[in-house]
């Protein structure tokens, strides 16, 4: 009976309830300039008519708070009856930027700040926002040193209501400079050592005394590192002051520090490990017995130890270190528990929206159901760089449940690789000549090239068609073919060449798989109009026309990490050519070639270029029979077997100097920065090199210099072109050698296709 009344009660005072529930009448709101009426609205829900409750304010003004659009938000019941109500939301807006200005900025332009700002016209100006920002000019000032920088700013009503302009008032004062950095606590380092060590340098004649707060805390632990390096392992700073001179003007630094005691290395030991040997592992520390204790080789051998596992596919390997003290010297125990090796379990790939999935499985060295390596990972992504289809390659490992893991790797295609060219170049040999080419070095996505070539000239005319199918018969072995068509006019020489060319080429395993083999056979006939036939005392003949039959030989290893613009590796060549399988042209000519990349300090890749050639007589054969545009030749960038920059085109054997062309040495160094990566590259270049009548006649003192400039520049659907300026430290006419030019003159170098 009890609860039949309570359950009445309850019904019934929600009836009254319902049935008093109030509406609104009217919505008033005040104090709007910039935001329209609905944004209010929709936002808190009630409009005239709508159902009200008193709960319906707290939640109107939380609301309105949280859009950020308004400074303050107040709501009054400002009427009210039996059944409804008066509502009164009254707002102040946060104002809208119209303008932004600066004072009293001398030591930064107004451009500088403004791209440090993140202020823009058309914005709500919040107070946060301003306060942001007054920090942001701070923090910019005090990193140049202007420590007692002072920044107001001020809201200056427009004539729009709503709008104001912005005013940053800027006092720079006095620019502050370090007077002094001294040191407390140090026993076995010296205060000037630590100086040296200490990248927050006081000021000293015109360098040093600029103080930055971020960096100076980076520069504090950089100081500890220097002193675990020396084997202080338990070195600490006790405690750092910084204050002002009286002037203001100068800033005193004083760092307290602990160095403890100094500890040395001791002996390692190895626990846990079955699949790895204690002699192998003892080769991964980079700890020698009896040294200082350095933390960063400590901590290097726990990665080299953890590495070796993970090369053998134990992944989840865990390594613990225990400390021993003897006095002065720390031994170490690394408990490893090694775990089970990881199986990958598939292999995903993703990104490749025009390259088929085949072309990038058949380069990985990595497979589903192969024991993990981290070496069989990254050089599987290494081989797919070299591909040169793509812009990044990214591995990631995913684990199952299992033990097994997943692997992912995505690709990002470059866009337009395939080049399309329709122009004119010119170079001081060959004038003007109008070129068109189609280059597809990812014909139909499957890895194959095609390439058409078109080149119209007051000097030549070329056609070549060239095809190349990179993985035949679903083995690495490229297989290629190509005809082409020549012609040159110049005012000495004129000449024709057409022809056929078809090669094989196969990556090898042994010595290891970075190398490749190559085997080419050239079928041509060439004449040279203004030439006849020439012997000289060298046993040289120039044959002006008839039949090339030749096998070209190239025995190439490159590990070089890119295949545009490498950073490291080598790539060393062996080229043969034999002419003489019938036709008339009878010799050996043999080009071999180094080229090495060293990252050195920040971005700078060193490169460095050799090539020797020579040509020999076929053995069964008393004579040299060559045409005098297959003799070696040097000088420029284009047509010739060895680059030097800074002179002429064909200054030094071939067409011109054929009796110099049976020997040939080229040398180049290149300094080269990115400024965007594998785009844009600057670098600058030393090339020397010369050709010689025989072999007994090279001579490193007899070499022609040449020093200058460049830019490498990758264009979307160009390709790469090369701007190169040389300038010739040696006049090929005193030696009474040719030359194109009349004496050293700056030589401007284009090429198309070549990287550094």
């Amino acid at each position: 009976m009890k609860i039949s009344c309570f359950k009445f009660f309850a019904v019934f005072f929600c009836f009254v309830s319902i049935v008093y529930c109030k509406t609104i009448d009217t919505l008033a709101i005040e104090g709007l300039f910039i935001q329209q009426r609905p944004v209010i609205e929709n936002t808190i829900g009630l409009r005239k008519g709508a159902e009200f409750s008193s709960s319906d304010i707290q939640s109107a003004i939380k609301k309105l708070s949280r859009l950020g659009l308004f400074r303050t938000v107040d709501m009054y019941v400002t009427a009210e009856t039996d059944s409804a109500v008066s509502l009164l939301c009254k707002v102040t807006e946060y104002p809208m930027i119209e303008a932004i200005d600066f004072s009293g900025n001398k030591k930064f332009k107004r451009k500088e700040l403004e791209e440090k700002m993140t202020l823009k016209k058309g914005q709500i100006l919040s107070d946060a926002l301003v306060f942001d920002n007054v920090n942001i000019f701070k923090k910019l000032y005090e990193q140049k040193g202007y420590l007692l920088i002072d920044i107001t700013s001020e809201l200056l009503q427009t004539r729009i209501p709503g709008n104001v302009a912005v005013k940053f008032k800027i006092s720079e004062n006095e620019k502050v400079m370090i007077k002094s950095v001294s040191f407390k606590g140090n026993v076995d380092i010296k205060e000037s050592k630590l100086k040296s060590k200490f990248k927050t340098k006081e000021k000293k004649w015109l360098w040093g005394g600029d103080f930055d707060k971020e960096l100076y805390k980076s520069h504090l632990d950089s100081l500890i590192i220097y002193y675990n390096e020396l084997g202080y392992v338990d070195a600490h700073i006790v405690h750092d002051s910084i204050w002002y001179g009286e002037s203001k003007k100068d800033l005193y630094i004083q760092i307290e520090v602990s160095e403890g005691k100094k500890f040395y290395t001791g002996n390692f030991f190895f626990n846990g490990n079955k699949v790895i040997e204690t002699s192998q592992l003892e080769h991964t520390v980079a700890l020698k017995k009896g040294a200082p204790f350095q933390k960063s080789k400590f901590e290097a051998t726990k990665e080299l130890v953890s590495n070796a596992y993970r090369e053998e596919g134990f992944l989840w390997v865990q390594v613990k270190d225990n400390q021993a003290y003897r006095g002065d010297t720390i031994d170490i125990t690394f408990d490893i528990n090694e775990s089970k090796p990881a199986i990958v379990r598939k292999i995903d790939i993703n990104g490749n929206t025009k390259t088929m999935e085949k072309v990038i499985r058949r380069e990985m060295t990595i497979y589903p159901g192969q024991k993990y390596k981290q070496s069989l990972m990254m050089r599987s992504v290494r081989d797919i760089y070299q591909l040169n289809y793509f812009g990044n390659v990214k591995p990631d490992l995913s684990p199952n449940d299992d033990g097994t893991v997943d692997l992912d790797f995505g690709i990002t295609e470059k866009d337009n690789i395939g080049q399309f060219s329709l122009g004119a170049a010119y170079s001081q040999t060959d004038n003007f000549t109008g070129t068109m080419s189609i280059s597809i070095p990812n014909f139909r996505g499957a890895g194959e090239k095609l390439d058409l070539s078109f080149q119209l000239g007051k000097t030549n005319q070329l056609v070549s068609l060239n095809f190349t199918e990179p993985w035949a018969f679903n083995t690495p072995t490229s297989l290629s073919g190509g005809i082409s068509y020549t012609h040159y006019d110049y005012s000495s020489y004129k000449t024709t060449e057409y022809g056929f060319t078809g090669g094989v080429s196969r990556r090898l395993k042994w010595p290891d798989d970075y190398f490749s083999a190559s085997a080419y056979y050239d079928l041509k006939w060439k004449e040279d109009y203004d030439s006849t036939k020439i012997k000289f005392s060298n046993n040289l003949h120039i044959v002006p026309k008839g039949l090339l039959s030749r096998l070209r030989l190239v025995l190439r290893r490159d590990d070089t990490d890119m295949p545009t613009f490498p950073n490291e590796g080598s790539s060393v060549e062996i080229n043969p050519e034999i002419a003489g399988l019938g036709g008339n042209y009878q010799y050996i000519k043999t080009i071999t070639s180094c080229d090495w990349y060293y990252p050195i300090i920040w971005k700078f890749v060193l490169g460095t270029h050799s090539k020797f050639g020579i040509i020999n007589k076929l053995p069964w054969s008393d004579d040299i029979k060559i045409s005098r545009w297959d003799a070696l030749g040097a000088g420029g960038v284009y047509g010739v077997d060895g680059q030097i920059r800074g002179y002429a085109e064909r200054s030094f054997g071939s067409i011109y100097n054929p009796e110099n062309g049976k020997a040939m040495l080229t040398l180049s160094a290149e300094l080269r920065y990115p400024l965007l990566e594998q785009t844009l590259y600057l670098s600058t270049f030393a090339d020397m090199g010369n050709t010689w009548a025989s072999l007994e006649q090279v001579n490193m003192m007899d070499l022609y210099p040449g020093v200058g400039v460049g830019v490498r520049l990758l264009v979307p659907m160009l390709g790469l072109m090369g701007f190169d300026f040389g300038y010739g430290l040696r006049d090929p006419k005193k030696d009474n050698r040719f030359s194109v030019n009349p004496r050293p003159q700056i030589e401007f170098h284009f090429q198309m296709g070549k990287g550094y």
